[in-house]
């Protein structure tokens, strides 16, 4: 997403978590694009485990290693979140010799589900926003050295000469907002409910008429 738009090839996108996620993207490509608002501003990175394991932080894990099978399962390898788990988290709490799991989003989902069916412990990867939540009994873990980051914002991202071009489609961006319950709810339509994201939005977008408007006015 960030060397397409970075490169001219796309316009824009809409995921950039700053400051911390996506932090060596914004090095590497932060003078070859436009920020042009901020959708959501609550987003964070998180240890995320059962609602039914009985520890509250990170600093516990390495005391139940065995619980937890010695491992974390995460994601795609290259992503944001991957890297401060493997080169911070891991390391600081004590579990440099942990596995940690490289997956996908979606199978990081199927071994939470699978986990959760057995009620078996299991840490995994995780982050909010993201429908997840809305699905299971969860509960992030507490960081209280902070090495996934604090607080982030979920930023929308265009190419050079974007507003110049489109003024409109610009402002529109940057008006645009939305909350956790919100996020959340087109979020279980997609993932839950089996809608397709397009009709996901419209359902939305037609519930919520006064949110929409402050957006275009």
């Amino acid at each position: 997403m960030w060397s397409s738009v970075a490169t001219g090839d796309s316009d824009v996108f809409t995921t950039a978590w700053l400051p911390y996620t996506h932090a060596s993207y914004w090095e590497e490509y932060g003078n070859d694009v436009e920020r042009l608002g901020t959708i959501y501003d609550e987003a964070v990175l998180a240890i995320v485990v059962p609602d039914y394991v009985t520890i509250n932080s990170i600093a516990e894990m390495k005391d139940h290693e065995s619980e937890f099978q010695g491992r974390i399962v995460g994601i795609d390898p290259g992503a944001g979140i991957m890297e401060a788990t493997r080169n911070a988290t891991m390391p600081t709490y004590g579990m440099g010799d942990w596995t940690l799991v490289e997956s996908s989003e979606s199978g990081m989902l199927s071994e939470l589900e699978r986990a959760i069916s057995n009620e078996e412990w299991v840490a995994v990867t995780g982050w909010a926003p993201h429908w997840k939540f809305f699905a299971y009994d969860l509960k992030m873990l507490e960081d209280p050295e902070e090495t996934l980051g604090g607080m982030e914002e979920i930023v929308v991202i265009a190419r050079k000469g974007f507003t110049e071009d489109f003024p409109e489609a610009a402002e529109f961006f940057k008006n645009w907002k939305i909350n956790s319950a919100q996020l959340g709810e087109v979020m279980y339509m997609i993932n839950i409910d089996k809608m397709s994201p397009y009709d996901a939005a419209r359902s939305w977008i037609e519930a919520n008429p006064d949110v929409v408007d402050s957006w275009i006015q």
